[in-house]
């Protein structure tokens, strides 16, 4: 029987637009243009004879036709990749797809990669960094890393270690002794998370925590990355709650003290291996190499 098959270029852009719910981010992931893929995603609609999204705006969300075809469309792309994927060759076989989260990517994986590439040399490491959490059936990444809440014992998920956020700040602006009554200037500062859902560490919660008062006397800023929350405090400008993640960094060493009182407690990081990640052995190795370095039983 003669197969009746679109253009699969066409298949494929309505695919990657429908997953990431984004022509733009689409057309990042198949290295076109935002127009090359509303373009054949219009071709694909006029062959069919269907109307697969519904367009307003910048908003983009599929239609009951679309929504009907996109889960057979991804898993028929899924069996393709793993059809293929041992003619990838030897150079593919011993490189590794993660994502993570910015702050993890920057202070705790990037500070270690070394050790994993002592111990496999002929590996790559390709990190993916998002706040996004990435689907366990993404053909994009072979392990990710995600934080929130401890995953359950019986979770295919690995609890890598819990955070905790201390209060930190230059050591140009405390008087004396490391209290923040000492600060010279009252100016905190608060990150607000992209994902809303999990609850993020405040001064609010920290002073209730510590049994302080005055947090009213304070001025409260905020920021949306801790990048930037890190830079204001070397410079000076404000107190701030940073992960020990961060704070553990050596290279901040000398530049920033933490104040006196407890930790605000956070959440888990987490390893799991996507589908495609469970048939790849460098992902395996990976993810062994990860518990290794936090001190996880194998």
């Amino acid at each position: 029987m003669r197969r009746r098959i679109p253009p699969l270029i066409a298949v494929r852009a309505f695919e990657a637009a429908a997953r990431h719910g984004s022509f733009t981010d689409a057309a990042d992931e198949l290295a076109v243009t935002p127009t090359a893929i509303s373009h054949q995603i219009r071709h694909l609609e006029k062959l069919l004879n269907l109307q697969l999204f519904d367009r307003n705006g910048r908003n983009l969300s599929l239609t009951e036709q679309g929504k009907r075809i996109l889960p057979e469309v991804t898993r028929g792309f899924d069996c393709l990749a793993a059809a293929f994927f041992e003619t990838y060759g030897e150079k593919d076989n011993k490189s590794v797809n993660v994502s993570v989260t910015r702050e993890f990517a920057r202070y705790w994986l990037f500070p270690r990669l070394n050790n994993f590439y002592e111990r496999f040399p002929d590996y790559a490491v390709n990190v993916i960094a998002s706040e996004k959490c990435t689907p366990l059936d993404s053909s994009e990444a072979d392990l990710v890393i995600r934080y929130g809440p401890k995953a359950p014992p019986d979770s295919v998920e690995i609890n890598l270690y819990r955070e905790e956020y201390l209060a930190v700040c230059s050591p140009s602006m405390l008087s004396e002794g490391n209290q923040i009554e000492n600060l010279t200037s009252k100016r905190l500062l608060d990150v607000r998370w992209e994902l809303s859902s999990l609850n993020s560490p405040t001064w609010k919660r920290w002073f209730s925590e510590n049994n302080n008062e005055g947090y009213e006397d304070y001025i409260i800023s905020n920021v949306d990355a801790y990048n930037l929350a890190l830079d204001a405090v070397i410079r000076g400008n404000a107190a701030a709650l940073i992960s020990n993640t961060i704070f553990e960094a050596q290279e901040l060493n000398d530049k920033i003290v933490v104040l006196n009182g407890a930790r605000l407690p956070g959440y888990f990081y987490r390893a799991v291996l996507t589908i495609g990640g469970t048939r790849k052995k460098a992902a395996q190795n990976f993810l062994r190499w990860l518990q290794d370095e936090v001190g996880a039983t194998i």
